[in-house]
């Protein structure tokens, strides 16, 4: 995986995230110059030398892009190091970064915070990868990890005929809070919003920063609300929004597989052949939006209601 996890407008954001790459100075850091730093001295010495570079210590723009580079656990510490650091060397030539090995979590990863400016051509355009570039970040990787010894590839999600974005880091953190919990999310955000609107109207003037108002949901969120209402009231499912590019993309990926599944037939590789083949059958099952889930439980939900009143 390669992701950017955040950015820094300047050298007083910059200094939180590399005390959290660096466990304030227990982990070793290194720059694009290959030289270590280690200990909180020298990562201070580190903010001294981008602030003699002329980086700003505030900035309405990004100074620094936070990317993780991340492996399963049990990858090798030496081949994971050494793919990044000439991932790196490439792909941001002439700009200066540090990296942060860490090797204790449930993935091995590797922090790196990347300065958008180019070193010597201040009319270079700044470093601003869009999602294309992140899948060529991707690809490169595991171009490094494969020259050093680890079996690494990289693939688009429709090439494993996953057509729906992965969920969002911090709803994932609070299912891991309440595993036991149908409706965590929900009960989360509920909770802290009547917490707010009790602040709110004791002490109004502390409760919120910029205008004095309830906590509101979200645009989309609305939205899709208000498209489930319309659904349930006319009994209607609401279509995919994607469904006809899905099945375009579908068709084109099953062709290009079936010809990879001949091709290792045709060179005696039988349970590679046979376990694509089944990945190909698997890919035949129907693709849901979440507002179709979201109305497939109400549905059930309702039902379920009727049973008990019953």
């Amino acid at each position: 995986m390669v992701k950017i996890t955040g950015s820094s407008s300047g050298l007083a954001t910059v200094k939180h995230h590399l005390d959290y790459i660096s466990r304030n100075g227990d982990v070793e850091l290194t720059n694009e110059c290959g030289e270590s730093i280690h200990g909180r001295e020298e990562v201070k010495e580190l903010r001294e030398q981008l602030k003699a570079s002329q980086v700003p210590h505030d900035s309405n723009k990004r100074e620094f892009l936070h990317v993780v580079f991340s492996m399963p656990a049990g990858t090798p510490e030496k081949a994971m190091r050494e793919s990044v650091a000439q991932f790196c060397q490439e792909e941001f030539a002439n700009r200066r970064y540090v990296m942060a090995f860490h090797g204790d979590t449930d993935h091995t990863h590797v922090h790196v915070c990347v300065n958008t400016r180019d070193i010597d051509r201040a009319d270079e355009p700044r470093l601003s990868p869009r999602k294309a570039d992140l899948f060529r970040w991707r690809l490169g990787f595991a171009d490094k990890l494969r020259e050093n010894g680890i079996d690494a590839a990289a693939s688009e999600r429709r090439h494993r005929f996953n057509y729906r974005k992965p969920e969002h880091s911090a709803v994932r953190q609070i299912r891991a809070d309440n595993p036991s919990s149908a409706v965590y999310n929900v009960r989360r955000a509920t909770a802290n919003a009547e917490d707010r609107v009790i602040k709110a109207t004791l002490q109004p003037e502390k409760a919120f920063v910029g205008p004095i108002r309830p906590p509101r949901l979200a645009k989309v969120q609305q939205a899709a609300k208000s498209e489930l209402q319309a659904a349930l009231r006319a009994g209607t499912r609401p279509p995919h929004p994607a469904e006809q590019r899905i099945q375009a993309s579908k068709i084109k990926t099953l062709a290009s597989w079936s010809e990879v599944v001949r091709n290792l037939d045709a060179a005696g590789e039988r349970d590679l052949a046979q376990s694509l083949a089944k990945m190909m059958r698997e890919a035949d099952k129907p693709v849901t939006s979440r507002a179709q889930e979201l109305y497939d439980l109400a549905k059930s939900r309702r039902s379920q209601d009727r049973d008990h009143d019953r």
